[in-house]
């Protein structure tokens, strides 16, 4: 099997002579300007043979044309410094409009997609990553969850009125990122776990607004739904029409695989958690994708990170044994 075929064989739950694998994370250094996170993230690709790229774009470029600035990092394993904000106030979130596709950071994911897609191999999936709506609104806040949730309890109108402003302005964003090459799109959500929303309170603010979203890459084959962090709202969500459903199983508030496949349709992604890629051994990173393997019996599974890697502290040798789980087990 060539990469597409062995990837599209897993979201569709066919055979695979063996599980595809890819893993991805912050080259914080790199990622400021499109040249330069296309050569890195193309190197990284080709050095660990992974079957399909995830592009793992600067996390801010959703908000940026919001007001949200930053110093840029000169330091692998430490993030951007936030050095404005448009939010302090709930009421702040009144004042936001929607965005043109010609805003600058928007612009420079589309030239990423166009430079990855040039030099990357043929038959090698591309995968680009969208926060949904909740998850743009806490990054316009530099991440404060606390301020987010705060402001979500205190004036929830005006939250909602800013993710349908974030709405308006990425479902033309997925539309032509959908139509510029890439085989799917990663969308992320902080939000959909018990930790931060209820349930109802998640549906009700931001569920229509992430399917509005999410809408825009039916026609792509191999769409994730990244639900992050610990206690995931997996079966309120488990009906979003994306092909791979991916999530950390290794925090203790999260189903396994064995137990999720009891109510998802589509294939599932992950395996091995950020930490023990970071700080364990090979052979330990090794031992943990070839169990995430076994638990889905190798079918209709994505391995890879549970959540991003830590790129700047993890090993070389550990990226090499993720890849080489696949090999180990294969079919």
């Amino acid at each position: 099997m060539d990469r597409t075929e062995r990837v599209e064989a897993a979201v569709a739950g066919r055979p695979v002579d063996r599980v595809p694998v890819s893993a991805w994370g912050h080259f914080f250094t790199r990622e400021t300007t499109a040249a330069s996170l296309a050569e890195t993230m193309l190197a990284f690709r080709q050095t660990y043979d992974w079957d399909y790229l995830k592009i793992h774009a600067r996390a801010s470029y959703h908000v940026e044309g919001w007001g949200f600035t930053y110093e840029p990092s000169r330091d692998p394993a430490k993030g951007h410094v936030c050095t404005a904000s448009p939010i302090q106030t709930a009421g702040d979130w009144r004042k936001l409009k929607p965005l043109p596709l010609t805003t600058p950071a928007f612009a420079e994911q589309f030239q990423l997609i166009e430079l990855i897609r040039k030099d990357m191999p043929k038959r090698t999936p591309l995968i680009m990553t969208v926060f949904l709506p909740l998850d743009m609104a806490e990054k316009l806040v530099d991440r404060n969850p606390q301020l987010l949730k705060q402001h979500i309890e205190e004036d929830p109108d005006s939250v909602r009125h800013a993710v349908e402003v974030f709405t308006e302005t990425f479902v033309p964003f997925v539309r032509k990122v959908a139509a510029s090459g890439v085989d799917g799109i990663y969308f992320s959500t902080k939000w959909a776990n018990h930790r931060k929303l209820a349930p109802e309170t998640y549906r009700r603010l931001t569920r229509d607004a992430d399917l509005q979203v999410i809408a825009e890459a039916k026609g792509l084959w191999c769409n994730f739904l990244h639900l992050c962090e610990d206690e995931i709202q997996l079966r309120e969500l488990a009906d979003y029409p994306v092909q791979v459903f991916h999530w950390d199983t290794r925090t203790p508030g999260n189903p396994n695989f064995t137990t999720a496949r009891e109510s998802l349709s589509g294939a599932l992604g992950g395996g091995v958690d950020a930490a023990t890629l970071a700080e364990g051994t090979a052979a330990e990173v090794e031992a943990v994708a070839r169990d995430a393997i076994r638990q889905t019996e190798g079918r209709g599974f994505l391995l890879g990170p549970g959540c991003s890697v830590r790129i700047a502290a993890t090993p070389a040798e550990n990226l090499h044994a993720l890849r080489r789980a696949s090999d180990a087990e294969a079919t």
